[in-house]
């Protein structure tokens, strides 16, 4: 009786591990291009559903000093110094903000002419007035709204892309002029 060994040989072994490293440089880049695509889809939902509930509160009560959404696109560190996005809807009374709601993304920024940017800029706070018209100022707190407030009696538009990338994959939020409130999502 002669035993044969069973086994692979190294060339077999070889094709084996260059077929899994070929798997895994294909896989890897299509796993982190879906977890960006599923993060800018869901921050671009948040992002409908937090006007949309802005103005159905404002609108229920009859109250355009009080809901606001606060938006800061990376500019403010959280209290571990790392920097997010972060939408949130706030309800301010007694100059204080109590969140409501809120997003946040490592992954997602917002791109528009809505979003202050710049130099001394905190926020962005975004509101509707009594005749449903969206505004938006900058500051550090809505008791600074009267002097810095600027109508959008127009439809805007916010981009929600990766962060730090001018192409790529990304969806456009349309807020809609008339009638007030209403939001919608593009490609």
């Amino acid at each position: 009786l002669t035993m044969k060994n069973k086994g692979f040989t190294l060339t077999e072994m070889v094709v084996v591990v260059a077929i899994i490293v070929l798997l895994i440089s294909i896989g890897i880049p299509a796993y982190l291009s879906s977890v960006k695509r599923a993060e800018i889809r869901n921050v671009a939902n948040g992002l409908c559903d937090l006007i949309s509930t802005l103005y159905e509160y404002e609108d229920k009560e009859l109250n355009y000093d009080k809901y606001f959404l606060k938006i800061n696109n990376y500019i403010v560190p959280d209290a571990r110094g790392e920097r997010y996005l972060t939408i949130q809807l706030i309800s301010y009374r007694n100059n204080s903000e109590n969140v409501m709601k809120e997003i946040k993304s490592k992954i997602a920024e917002l791109e528009s002419d809505i979003i202050v940017s710049g130099a001394g800029t905190v926020y962005t706070y975004v509101y509707y007035d009594n005749e449903g018209v969206l505004w938006r100022f900058a500051g550090g707190s809505p008791a600074n709204r009267s002097v810095q407030a600027r109508s959008l009696n127009t439809n805007k538009e916010i981009i929600v892309k990766a962060r730090n990338t001018s192409r790529g994959y990304q969806k456009k939020v349309i807020i809609m002029a008339l009638p007030p409130g209403s939001v919608k999502i593009d490609n």
